[in-house]
């Protein structure tokens, strides 16, 4: 739903490097406009954060800050100094991580029958208040920030971390025969269509997960089945596991806390997004 509501400001989130940059982005945001903390979002402290944790090259967190105010998913703060220029998100940038955050609280009350979304719902600071350590943590382990060589080949894809939810969309409802989730006839073109992908690209994506177990093709042409592999299934979704396990203890010690010290920026933002 988010990604067809806005699919550009979407596919930051949907490479792997790009949902590091977002989520390193938007804790340094966050961390200023809440509390106080640090430079705020600049180019400087983006990239400074990134080089260090091994995920993007200087030139790259440069290059995506640039993209993001071309887009204008940020821009300039009002009170920013003239060097470095400080950075204030967009109002549909907040709109689309309040989604986002709600969906993945939404994902643990699933689990274990909390209301972790309705109290966003009620607090929206919460996303300003659990996002930053929420990155850093993600940023600091190793195992989310450096998945293994098979979760990597769609998760550093641009927009294949959309396959991958698509497939296992189909998974729920496909039967499981010798280890392998029938999936139906798939169309590629169709997929990189609606995902904004190069189509070569993901046939190439797809070919090597193939070759490396993760898949396989039943019958003959482009009217075979597409199979996905249980054990790389539950593979992946160990993997996610980590994501929502530091969430979970995040939000959890976030509400323990219950803080209430919210700077008038930050609370006028909160209202007018929420």
């Amino acid at each position: 739903m988010q990604f067809q509501s806005n699919p550009r400001l979407s596919r930051a989130l949907v490479c792997h490097q790009r949902w590091l940059l977002t989520q390193a982005s938007f804790a340094l945001y966050a961390d200023y406009a809440l509390e106080g903390i640090g430079t705020g979002l600049t180019a400087t402290s983006l990239s400074d954060w990134v080089v260090t944790a091994g995920i993007a090259s200087r030139n790259t967190a440069h290059h995506f800050v640039e993209s993001l105010r071309a887009y204008h998913f940020i821009h300039i703060d009002a009170a920013s100094p003239r060097r470095p220029l400080r950075y204030d998100i967009g109002d549909q940038t907040l709109a689309g991580m309040h989604m986002w955050f709600g969906a993945n609280l939404a994902v643990l009350d699933y689990v274990d029958g909390g209301n972790r979304a309705e109290r966003h719902l009620l607090q929206p600071d919460l996303l300003l208040r659990v996002q930053p350590e929420f990155a850093r943590r993600c940023i600091a382990d190793t195992v989310w920030r450096e998945p293994s060589e098979r979760i990597g080949l769609l998760q550093w894809t641009e927009c294949g971390a959309l396959v991958m939810d698509h497939f296992m969309e189909l998974a729920v409802r496909a039967p499981l025969k010798d280890g392998f989730y029938d999936l139906g006839v798939l169309s590629v073109p169709a997929m990189a269509e609606r995902f904004l992908m190069s189509r070569t690209h993901l046939q190439r994506t797809l070919k090597k997960a193939e070759q490396k177990g993760c898949m396989a093709r039943s019958g003959p042409g482009r009217g075979s089945s597409t199979l996905l592999s249980a054990e790389f299934l539950q593979e992946y979704c160990a993997w996610l596991a980590v994501k929502s396990a530091v969430l979970d203890a995040v939000f959890e010690s976030v509400v323990a806390s219950e803080k209430t010290d919210v700077c008038d920026h930050a609370r006028e933002r909160i209202k007018t997004s929420a």
